[in-house]
């Protein structure tokens, strides 16, 4: 699973949409693919970790001081041997021995830690991608560390969240989708069984309950919407088609043909939104959408329109929270409260700017 493959795209679509960062699970995603109970990593703390029962992510915390979370085995251990996938550097910082580190922004790059302290960033040239299991460059276009299994314990089945009825073995972090001999995988009971337990929420197709990808849209919806899309480029030439945005989700925009077509349904990759005015998916941060902002964003906090970036959403829970009076503003692309007043879009934005 990579970047360019974790949402399902119209072809046109996928060839202007640029890879973006991150491309994971969260630990929600992560517990809804699993039958049995246990910890689970977070991949946006090096010491956090999340606890799944009943497919749900029923409990979180973070490990103490000098320690990290290792997935793999899923527990607490010493961080000079546990090196942290959501932060290269600190996994450097706390080597003692010389080793290799998987950069979770950009999967053609590493980090070489000297066993001092230090680290440098390598490159795996074109076409290949650094895979930490092993670890060196290999093969790419698909990223090792862009698997379910990536923050998950070694050793257990999980579903496939990309084909329902499937099942991944997840080892070392990475895993192979893999189809039952006879009958369908059942994510609920971690069993293969004649009957498919595959519905239109859980069959594969990436879905949040309003929307499937390859969906048609609603009658008039390409002409309503086409006047105020963007005009699309690329190779240096105006495209014909438009894609407009399905105004209630913050990720989602339909493809369309003409003025006068039938919309199709698609959905920006993980950790991006669907910004109108440009016609493409960006960093959250960089546009006020109005709609519910933790929508496909791997993040367990999204700043709150229309407040100055001092107000943010709990998205676990849908809570609404402010940060200390010290530390004013909540900075969502590094999860932490912060004296400085940020420059991102969504602060400076109103609840009428989208």
């Amino acid at each position: 699973m990579g970047a360019f493959n974790l949402r399902m795209c119209v072809l046109a679509a996928c060839l202007l949409m640029a890879s973006q960062a991150y491309a994971g699970y969260t630990m929600e995603q992560m517990c809804a693919q699993w039958w049995d109970t246990g910890y689970v990593g977070n991949p946006n703390d090096c010491s956090g970790w999340g606890y799944c029962s009943g497919q749900q992510l029923v409990a979180w915390g973070s490990c103490g001081a000098n320690l990290t979370f290792n997935p793999q085995l899923g527990i607490c251990d010493w961080s000079y041997r546990t090196p942290c996938k959501s932060n290269p550097v600190q996994t450097c910082q706390y080597a003692t021995s010389p080793m290799y580190a998987a950069d979770p922004t950009n999967c053609n790059q590493y980090y070489s830690c000297d066993g001092k302290g230090n680290s440098e960033v390598f490159s795996c040239g074109t076409g290949a991608v650094f895979s930490a299991s092993v670890p060196e460059c290999a093969w790419g276009p698909t990223c090792p560390q862009d698997s379910i299994c990536e923050y998950m314990k070694n050793d257990i089945f999980v579903g496939d969240p990309q084909k329902c009825g499937n099942y991944i073995l997840c080892s070392q972090g990475t895993g192979t989708s893999t189809s039952c001999e006879s009958g369908y995988y059942n994510a609920q009971t971690g069993n293969c069984q004649p009957s498919s337990a595959c519905d239109s929420s859980n069959s594969g197709t990436v879905t949040d309950g309003q929307f499937s990808v390859g969906d048609k849209s609603p009658t008039g919806t390409c002409s309503n919407g086409w006047s105020a899309a963007a005009n699309l480029a690329a190779d240096d030439a105006t495209k014909t088609y438009r894609f407009v945005p399905d105004g209630v989700t913050c990720y989602g925009f339909y493809y369309c043909a003409n003025d006068e077509s039938t919309g199709i349904w698609n959905s920006c990759q993980t950790g991006t939104h669907f910004n109108p005015s440009t016609g493409q998916c960006v960093s959250p941060a960089t546009f006020a959408c109005t709609h519910n902002r933790c929508g496909n964003v791997p993040a367990q906090f999204m700043a709150n329109v229309g407040t100055t970036c001092e107000s943010y959403t709990y998205c676990a829970k849908g809570t609404t929270a402010q940060c200390p009076t010290e530390s004013p503003y909540f900075d969502e692309v590094h999860g932490i409260c912060t004296t400085e007043a940020l420059p991102y879009a969504i602060c400076a934005a109103s609840n009428n700017d989208e």
